[in-house]
C-alpha cells in the first residue's frame, strides 16, 4: 500500500471527502427523514405532477445525509429533481450535526461509529467531515455545560446563605491515561469542582499536553496554521491537578465568592499550591473514603507480618473507623479517645471502649461476628502494630473531626471516562474538551441537556431524543433514591460479601493458578488436582397441606459410588403413582467402591456397566439427569418421596443437578419432597430397625432384592401407599 499519504481517513474506496455518488441508490440503507421525503416527492419543481421515488436514477450522499435524484415521469418534461433525506441548516445536514453529538455523548469514535453503521449497511462517513461538525458541536457543548456550572454555582451559594455558613467545595482531578504507580504520563487530565450541599459541578478544566496541528508542524519544522490550539500545560502529568484547581477558584473568587475550604484527598500538594497562589486562609478538608482507603492500605501491609488480618477482620476495623469518624464530627477528643480503644478493642480490652459503638458493654456475652469462632484476637505483636496505626490517627483526630467527600467527583470522572474511554487519544484536539463538557452538563442538568444543545444549534429537539432523556432522568432519580436507603445499603454489603467469600474459597480450592512469574518457578508440578467443591446443603422448607393434596407422587431412589455424601450416582430409579417408571444406569464419573460394588452389585469395568454380572446400558449423568427432568414433566404437581432422602438421596441428587446446570430446570418440575422415615417412626413405633426392606419384610412378610434402585422405589411406593390410606 502507499503509505506516503497516510491519514485518518475512514474513506478509502469513494472520491472526495464529504460527497460521493452512487450508480445503484438501491445498494445498501440510509437514514431518511420520512416527513422531508414525503414533502420533496409531492411534486416535481419543474411540472408539478408527483413523483416516485422507484424513479430515482442517482444518489449523492453527504455522511448520514443524501440527495435522491429522481426524474420526473412525465416524457415531456424528464426533469431531474433534487429529494433530500433530511432537513438542513446553512448548507449543514441536521443528521451529519446530530451524528456528532451522538458522538460525544455515547462515548464513540468515528472508527466506532462507522464498524457499527456498517454492519447495518449504511455508508460510512468521513472524518473530515465529523471533525468540522464535531467543531461546530463541542462549541456548543461547551457553551451549554458553562451555563450549567454559573447555574448550579448560584444554587449552591443560596444553599449556604440558607445555612449560614462558608463556601466550601469537593475537588479531584482525573487522567486519560492510567498511572501504573510508577510512571504518570499521561498527556491530559481534567478536574471537577462540585459544590457538597446541591452535588453539582459549578467549575472544571481541562489540561492537554498535546495538539495534533501543532505536532505535525513541529515535526517538519513549519509554523502550524490557523486553528483552535487546546494545548493548554507544558509541565508534568502530576502538577495538573494543582494548577486546574487554582484556575477553578480564581474563577469562582472572580464572581464575588470567596472559597472557605477544599474537600481533597491526601495524595498531592494542591492545597499548599492554592495557598501560595490565592490565600492562606483556605483550609484543607480530607475525603472519608480517602481515608478509610489508607486505613485498609496499612492493615494489609501488616498482614504479611500477621496472617491472622484475614480482608473480613479488616473491613471490620475499616468499619469501626468510618463509625467514630462519623459519630465524633466536630468532635476531636472523643475520636482521639475512641481511635486508641480500636487498638485494644478486638482483643476483647473494652476498658476504653464507648457503648455508642462497642456492643459488648452492654452484653459481655457478644461474640465478634467477623472474627474466627466469634472470639478476640490475640498477640501482643499485633495488638502493638495496630496500636502504631491508630495513634497516628489520633494525632490527627483535629483534621479527622471535619472530613468531607469526593464521592461526587469520583462519579464524574466514571462518566468522563464513559465519553472518553481511556483507551482512545482525544486529547490532541478539542475533541476531549467537549466530551469534559458534555459529561459537566449531563451531571448537572441532566440527559435532557442533549435538547438544550439541539436548540442552540438550531436544530430539532427531537421527540425520541427528548423521550429518552426524560426516561433516563426518571430512572437515574428512582436508582438514586434507592441507592440512599437503608436496605438496599444492606444487600450490596451481603453480595459484595458472598462474592469474595465465594471467590476466596475458589481460590483455595484451585492453588496458585495466576501470580506474576509463576511459570518461572521451577517447582511447579504439572500435577495439580483441584480441591473438590463443597456438597450443597439444600435448604428445607415446609410444604404446604394444600400443595400435598394437588400433587401426584412419584418415588426415588440412587445407588452411588460410595457410602459418603460426596459420592455419583451410578443408578437413578422412579416411579409414579400411575405405575410409569423410569430406570437409568449411569457411568460413573470416579471408581466405584468395592463396598458400594458389594452392597449394590453395580460394577464398572473396561467402559461398560455390569449389574450382578450381567451388562447394562449405561448414560451419562448429564443426560441421565435430562431425561429424569422429562420423566417429572409428563405429570404437573410432582412430589419426590424417598426413604433417609433428606439425609443421603436429595443432597447428592441436588449437587448432581447445580453441577450439570440443570437445578432451575429441575426446580420448576417438582413442587418438594418427602422423607419417609420419620413419616414410618409415627406409623409403625417401636420398631428394632426402619431400614426399608425391615418394614417391608414386617408389613408384608416378604423380603426383595434391595439395593436395587428399582426395586426400592417400588416396594417404597407400596408401603407408602399402604401407610397413607
Amino acid at each position: 500500500p502507499n503509505i506516503s499519504n497516510a491519514t485518518r481517513e475512514e474513506e478509502v474506496s469513494y472520491e472526495g471527502n464529504q460527497t460521493r455518488s452512487s450508480e445503484d441508490w438501491r445498494e445498501g440503507r440510509r437514514i431518511v427523514e420520512l416527513d422531508v421525503l414525503a414533502t420533496g416527492l409531492r411534486a416535481c419543481l419543474k411540472c408539478g405532477l408527483p413523483l416516485q421515488l422507484g424513479h430515482t436514477i442517482d444518489i449523492q450522499t453527504y455522511g448520514l445525509g443524501c440527495l435522491l435524484k429522481v426524474q420526473c415521469f412525465n416524457t415531456i418534461c424528464m426533469h431531474v429533481n433534487s429529494v433530500p433525506t433530511g432537513k438542513r441548516h446553512d448548507r449543514v445536514w441536521d443528521v451529519n450535526s446530530k451524528l456528532a453529538t451522538a458522538l460525544v455523548h455515547s462515548g464513540l469514535g468515528e472508527r466506532q461509529a462507522n464498524s457499527f453503521l456498517s454492519e447495518l449497511n449504511i455508508p460510512a462517513f468521513s472524518y473530515k467531515l465529523v471533525s468540522a461538525r464535531l467543531r461546530e458541536v463541542g462549541n456548543v457543548v461547551e457553551e451549554v455545560a458553562k451555563e450549567s456550572t454559573n447555574e448550579a454555582l448560584e444554587k449552591e451559594l443560596a444553599a449556604v446563605e440558607q445555612k449560614k455558613g462558608k463556601l466550601v467545595v469537593a475537588v479531584d482531578a482525573g487522567w486519560q491515561k492510567r498511572g501504573s504507580g510508577r510512571a504518570y504520563d499521561s498527556k491530559s487530565g481534567h478536574c471537577s469542582m462540585v459544590g457538597p450541599e446541591t452535588g453539582k459541578k459549578i467549575n472544571y478544566s481541562v489540561r492537554s499536553k498535546d495538539c495534533r496541528v501543532c505536532s505535525r508542524a513541529e515535526s517538519r519544522n513549519e509554523s502550524p496554521r490557523e486553528h483552535a490550539c487546546y494545548r493548554n500545560w507544558e509541565g508534568s502529568s502530576k502538577g495538573m491537578e494543582a494548577d486546574m484547581v487554582i484556575e477553578m477558584v480564581k474563577d469562582v473568587q472572580s464572581k464575588g465568592c470567596t472559597v472557605a475550604a477544599l474537600v481533597g484527598d491526601e495524595d498531592s500538594t494542591t492545597i499548599g499550591r492554592v495557598r501560595a497562589n490565592i490565600s492562606n486562609s483556605i483550609e484543607k478538608i480530607s475525603d472519608r473514603n480517602h481515608l478509610k482507603k489508607i486505613l485498609g492500605n496499612s492493615l494489609y501491609s501488616l498482614k504479611k507480618n500477621h496472617p491472622v488480618l484475614t480482608v473480613k477482620i479488616i473491613k471490620y476495623l475499616q468499619s469501626c473507623f468510618n463509625y467514630i469518624i462519623a459519630q465524633g464530627e466536630g468532635n476531636p477528643e472523643q475520636i482521639a479517645k475512641d481511635l486508641n480503644a480500636l487498638s485494644k478493642h478486638p482483643f476483647g480490652d473494652h476498658q476504653c471502649c464507648s457503648s455508642r459503638w462497642c456492643k459488648f458493654l452492654s452484653n459481655p456475652k457478644s461474640v465478634f461476628k467477623s472474627f474466627p469462632q466469634g472470639k478476640p484476637l490475640s498477640g501482643a505483636s499485633l495488638q502493638k502494630s495496630l496500636e502504631n496505626v491508630f495513634e497516628g490517627y489520633a494525632k490527627n483526630s483535629i483534621k479527622l473531626s471535619t472530613v468531607g467527600s469526593t464521592q461526587a467527583n469520583e462519579s464524574f470522572n466514571r462518566m468522563v471516562s464513559a465519553k472518553a474511554p481511556k483507551h482512545v487519544h482525544y486529547s490532541s484536539s478539542g475533541n476531549l474538551n467537549y466530551r469534559v463538557a458534555a459529561s459537566v452538563a449531563q451531571k448537572n442538568t441532566g440527559h435532557r441537556y442533549l435538547v438544550n444543545v439541539n436548540k442552540k444549534l438550531g436544530l430539532s429537539p427531537g421527540y425520541h431524543t427528548q423521550r429518552l432523556a426524560r426516561l433516563r432522568d426518571y430512572q437515574r432519580s428512582k436508582q438514586r433514591a434507592l441507592a440512599t436507603t437503608r436496605a438496599f445499603k444492606r444487600k450490596r454489603l451481603e453480595k459484595k460479601a458472598k462474592m469474595h467469600q465465594k471467590l476466596a474459597s475458589a481460590e483455595v480450592r484451585e492453588g496458585v493458578s495466576y501470580q506474576t512469574g509463576c511459570s518461572l518457578d521451577a517447582a511447579i508440578s504439572d500435577d495439580i488436582q483441584s480441591i473438590p467443591a463443597p456438597v450443597i446443603t439444600p435448604e428445607y422448607l415446609p410444604l404446604e397441606p394444600k400443595t400435598l393434596n394437588d400433587s401426584c407422587m412419584t418415588y426415588f431412589d440412587v445407588e452411588t459410588t460410595g457410602l459418603g455424601r460426596d459420592s455419583h450416582i451410578i443408578q437413578l430409579s422412579a416411579v409414579n403413582s400411575q405405575n410409569t417408571k423410569f430406570n437409568r444406569y449411569i457411568k460413573p464419573a470416579r471408581p466405584i467402591l468395592p463396598q458400594a460394588s458389594e452392597v449394590t452389585g453395580l460394577k464398572f469395568q473396561n467402559g461398560k456397566m455390569y449389574h450382578d454380572d450381567r451388562e447394562v446400558q449405561s448414560i451419562g449423568i448429564s443426560n441421565a439427569l435430562k431425561a429424569f427432568i422429562l420423566f417429572l414433566k409428563e405429570i404437573h404437581n410432582t412430589v419426590l418421596v424417598g426413604h433417609n432422602s433428606k439425609i443421603f438421596d436429595v443432597p447428592i441428587l441436588i449437587t448432581a443437578l447445580e453441577k450439570n446446570g440443570l437445578l432451575n430446570n429441575f426446580m420448576s418440575s417438582v413442587k418438594g419432597f418427602i422423607d419417609t422415615l420419620p413419616l414410618f417412626k409415627e406409623c409403625i413405633p417401636n420398631q428394632p430397625s426402619y431400614s426399608q426392606p425391615k418394614i417391608y419384610n414386617t408389613l408384608f412378610g416378604e423380603l426383595y432384592s434391595a439395593h436395587d434402585s428399582m426395586e426400592d422405589v417400588v416396594a417404597l411406593r407400596r408401603l407408602f401407599e399402604k401407610n397413607i390410606t
